[in-house]
């Protein structure tokens, strides 16, 4: 990633410039996901500004849902596409009820086509991925839980086979968090309900599309 200079123009930031160049390195594959960006003091001195102007690129690159900041932990690119700016337009005005809706809707799908579709490979997945859930969740661990049950709703995805109905689910959900992503987590944290998940595996390994539908609509 090249050096900013200081000498930019009036009608752009330095901020501007420094996320851009960062979100341009995340969408051209760069930096991938689960990649860790520099240091803040590695970033100043790449680019060659200022503590604030590194914070405000950062909190840009936060607000369009390509990179995580976790304290103590630094700073993760999470995403390397941006959201589909009409579902994104979609979510930040709709009522949550009605987002809570289209996300179950779009869920139950996607249970649909995993329980047709899914191999050997997609079952040993979610099985993996729910035991990491369910250990995280005995260890009151939010953060391991977070990443183990977006690996094992991504491990749906995959089962389905489907590259549509992944790109407009990847698209939604990264809407659909950045709207409500903390506090649904945290919820869904502290109200776990592992039976339910392990009987959606199974429907699926069994390929019962209405048991599957019947257990994903309780969640």
């Amino acid at each position: 990633m090249p050096t900013i200079q200081n000498n930019q123009s009036k009608s752009q930031s330095l901020a501007d410039k420094v996320s851009q160049e960062i979100e341009a390195a995340i969408l051209n594959h760069e930096l991938a996901v689960g990649d860790r960006l520099p240091t803040e003091p590695n970033l100043m001195a790449q680019y060659n500004v200022g503590r604030s102007t590194i914070r405000e690129a950062i909190k840009v690159l936060v607000n369009l849902g390509l990179i995580e900041v976790i304290q103590g932990k630094g700073t993760t690119v999470i995403h390397d596409t941006l959201p589909d700016p009409t579902i994104s337009k979609a979510l930040r005005e709709a009522p949550a009820i009605e987002a809570y809706e289209a996300r179950k809707a779009l869920e139950i799908s996607i249970v649909n086509l995993a329980c047709l579709n899914r191999n050997a490979t997609d079952l040993k997945a979610l099985g993996y991925y729910l035991e990491i859930r369910a250990a995280a969740a005995k260890r009151h661990s939010i953060e391991a839980y977070r990443q183990a049950d977006e690996k094992f709703h991504e491990a749906i995805i995959e089962a389905a086979h489907n590259s549509v109905i992944a790109t407009i689910y990847e698209h939604f959900w990264q809407s659909f968090n950045d709207r409500f992503g903390k506090q649904f987590i945290e919820l869904k944290f502290h109200s776990d309900q592992p039976i339910i998940h392990q009987n959606i595996l199974k429907a699926i390994e069994q390929q019962d599309v209405h048991l599957a539908i019947q257990w994903r609509q309780i969640l």
